[in-house]
């Protein structure tokens, strides 16, 4: 009884801060480098050919699905790993987004930051406030809701939309497919080689082909973890950047081919394929810590990666 005491006491009082939850600061965050330029355009590259995956896998097939929609709304090709080319120019400005979003720059923060959304990410806070949320009443937490309003009214109702929808899996697929998206930019950004960006993905597309059963489910729990982080009302009847991607996902899925198919349904069928080269755990040996260094590691610092953006925000 006491822990829903302070539960109602916590959201009447609105001592939540918003902007320190996981991606809810409303700043808008653009996907630029430091002359305004983002990573030029590889839709009509002639070089572009193929896929740019190693062939003897499907993790690049899984990575292009599962970043498709961010690479689309930031002018790169969803067909190709990396959705740019690996120029100089696109090579500076991959690294100053991945700096100015997620504090990334380094190889070492890089792989730091997939270890975190693989392992914790934004999931951690969703199901301690989901459970907390579902320790109330009805009538308590109709109560508790009524006295709130703005930004955080449309957190908890988030909260409870996708607490309702998707249980234990809730923002899953947003942690997961985040780490395509700072693989491929950390391709591009010389952080990382093709095969390094490739092998890194192996536990997320494993979990998601355990966890989901066809891409409309994956997509659509990445799209209430972009509203649940991002402040927007998943259920409002006005257009918002939530309403926008998911429109750009019918528009990809509309337009692909029987014989080339991006969100390919098949994968699920499909034993995930290492590459033989290098994998997860190789590249994660390379920032393991001892017990006692991790031990150290504080909450402040775990914060502080939960907050990376990614270039969530479309680039201008």
């Amino acid at each position: 009884m006491k822990k829903k005491h302070c539960f109602i006491t916590w959201i009447l009082t609105g001592c939540l801060i918003l902007g320190g939850l996981t991606g809810c600061s409303n700043d808008k965050q653009t996907s630029t480098d430091s002359s305004g330029n983002s990573p030029q355009s590889t839709q009509a590259a002639e070089s572009m050919t193929g896929h740019n995956e190693n062939e003897d896998s499907n993790l690049g097939a899984w990575g292009r699905a599962m970043g498709a929609v961010l690479i689309s709304i930031n002018d790169g090709n969803p067909y190709y790993f990396g959705g740019y080319e690996a120029t100089d120019a696109n090579k500076k400005a991959a690294r100053n987004i991945l700096k100015s979003s997620w504090n990334i720059s380094s190889r070492k923060d890089l792989l730091k930051q997939i270890r975190f959304l693989q392992n914790t990410g934004s999931r951690k806070n969703y199901r301690r406030e989901a459970k907390d949320l579902k320790a109330l009443s009805a009538g308590e937490r109709k109560k508790a809701l009524n006295q709130v309003s703005g930004a955080l009214k449309t957190h908890y109702n988030n909260l409870q939309y996708i607490s309702d929808t998707w249980g234990k899996k809730g923002l899953l697929a947003w942690d997961l497919c985040r780490i395509s998206h700072l693989a491929q930019w950390g391709y591009i950004a010389d952080y990382i080689n093709l095969d390094e960006a490739q092998a890194v993905l192996e536990p997320s597309a494993s979990r998601l082909r355990k966890s989901f059963d066809n891409w409309d489910d994956i997509v659509n729990n990445w799209l209430d973890g972009y509203a649940y982080s991002s402040a927007i009302e998943i259920r409002s009847i006005e257009k918002t950047d939530y309403t926008s991607r998911q429109e750009i996902y019918q528009k990809l899925l509309s337009e692909q081919k029987d014989t080339d198919p991006l969100f390919d349904n098949k994968l699920f069928e499909e034993d995930i394929i290492p590459l033989g080269t290098v994998s997860y755990d190789s590249l994660m040996e390379e920032i393991k810590t001892t017990p006692k260094a991790k031990k150290k590691q504080n909450k402040a610092s775990e914060k502080k990666m939960s907050q990376g953006k990614d270039s969530e925000e479309k680039t201008q």
